[in-house]
């Protein structure tokens, strides 16, 4: 059996299609419930349920106050009794065999997470949908998810993982961030585990990628306990969208999660926060540089450039690098060590998003690994680093180049090496100045002009 989790503020109009879609499955309705969470509605949203109620096995549960989604899911997750969760949004219309999609047998050894598909249909699809839903072919270019993959050369389907060259697997190495729950379904036992949702979510967004994201991490960052079905299929129905408010609220949810994970997953995924396709693209591109860089022989060491740069005993440093822990040991230093492990004392970040105050340090050292960022990633390392110190330094190891040495150059690693074209980027904006340099490393020091309030 399955629990359908709804979670709805108003939209009143929805919900009641999404109750007549989910009364019109495939499978019989003794195979699902139907949860209802009312977070505390000025519409009249009981009286919409009770027009389902013979229909479908349905309750209704009502928050006395508006707490938010991720705590309506919570109470609505607490009042169902299957082992199997889908959770799914007030205005997602269901295809008629959404939950048998998501219905699992007992055999079944799949991925614990499916994803299904959701259209944004144009005005004449809406209309069609309560006669039948419209053929693939007969969807607009513009209805879609923008999950969808390219299908393969040789026909097989989307969903099987194969890229034709054209378009990106998504799902290989970041499926948490795809993550959304108006089409989703789960065992219990894992929503149990991982602590269901976070209830410091309140406002529109992320409570659901900060779920996901803490199911990759359950499964050590294991991206195939999570599936894409584009079979089981929902429609999202037009509502009124305040976007511009809706994504100034989530501004605070950012740096939030940041804090909260302290891991270059979520801060890569966080800037810029509107296209997670592209940071999808470039996740595992910064993995095997940052590995091609932890074992690298010429990487030059911290205590050398500490010792080159020559940073004043009084100074308060972060240090962004490996093996940089011991930089920190005299107290006026903060490191990020990427050869040791990952934990609340040691964060992995890269500095695109920290989550250290204003002016908290003197200088910012980042040791080669900003060498592989594309040029987006960069300017936002630049900037934060100058938002938390008033100089950042930027170590290049010569020896630590774009080809290894003796290597085909089919296996470049795409890095950094002409620090004049560096500077000719960064000068404009910033004062920036090779500041030390000899036959193993040069490094680069940037500083806000002063008169140019940046």
């Amino acid at each position: 059996m399955l629990s359908v989790i709804i979670p709805t503020y108003n939209q009143a109009e929805c919900l009641d299609l999404t109750l007549a879609s989910l009364a019109n499955q495939s499978v019989p309705a003794n195979r699902f419930e139907v949860i209802v969470v009312d977070d505390a509605s000025v519409q009249d949203v009981r009286a919409v349920v009770r027009r389902h109620e013979d229909k479908l096995r349905l309750r209704y549960v009502r928050q006395v106050s508006n707490k938010g989604r991720a705590a309506a899911r919570n109470l609505g997750v607490a009042q169902s009794e299957s082992e199997r969760l889908l959770l799914m949004d007030a205005d997602s219309y269901a295809a008629p065999d959404l939950i048998a999609r998501h219905l699992r047998p007992e055999d079944d050894a799949g991925p614990e997470v499916v994803y299904g598909r959701r259209i944004e249909p144009s005005w004449g699809t809406f209309a069609r949908l309560r006669q039948s839903l419209p053929a693939e072919g007969d969807l607009l270019p513009m209805e879609g998810d923008h999950r969808d993959l390219p299908r393969p050369a040789g026909g097989a389907d989307a969903q099987d993982g194969a890229d034709d060259g054209q378009g990106f697997d998504v799902y290989r190495r970041s499926a948490w961030m795809f993550g959304f729950t108006h089409n989703l379904s789960l065992p219990r036992d894992l929503y149990r585990r991982v602590g269901g949702f976070d209830e410091a979510f309140v406002r529109w967004g992320y409570e659901d990628t900060d779920f996901t994201y803490r199911i990759y991490r359950h499964f050590g960052r294991d991206s195939s306990r999570f599936r894409y079905d584009p079979q089981a299929l929902c429609y999202h129905m037009p509502h009124f969208r305040d976007w511009a408010t809706e994504w100034e609220n989530t501004k605070p949810v950012l740096p939030y999660l940041v804090d909260k994970y302290r891991h270059y997953d979520v801060e890569f995924f966080t800037h810029p926060s509107d296209n997670h396709r592209r940071v999808a693209r470039t996740l595992p591109f910064y993995e095997d540089c940052r590995e091609f860089i932890r074992d690298h022989p010429a990487r030059v060491d911290a205590e050398r450039v500490r010792k080159a740069i020559g940073l004043p005993d009084s100074a308060t440093a972060l240090w962004i690098g490996f093996d940089v822990s011991a930089e920190a040991a005299d107290g006026r230093a903060t490191s990020i060590d990427h050869a040791a492990p990952h934990g609340p004392g040691n964060p992995h970040l890269f500095g695109v998003r920290t989550p250290y105050p204003d002016g908290s340090f003197d200088h910012v050292v980042h040791l080669d690994l900003w060498r592989m960022l594309t040029p987006i990633d960069l300017s936002a390392l630049i900037m934060d680093s100058l938002r938390i110190a008033g100089t950042a330094l930027f170590v290049q190891s010569k020896g630590v180049r774009r080809v290894p040495p003796g290597a085909d150059p089919a296996d470049e690693i795409g890095m950094i090496d002409d620090l004049d074209y560096f500077l000719s980027m960064v000068n404009p904006r910033y004062d920036a100045a090779i500041c030390y340099e000899d036959a193993e490393s040069a490094v680069v020091r940037l500083a806000r002009r002063k008169d140019s309030g940046q």
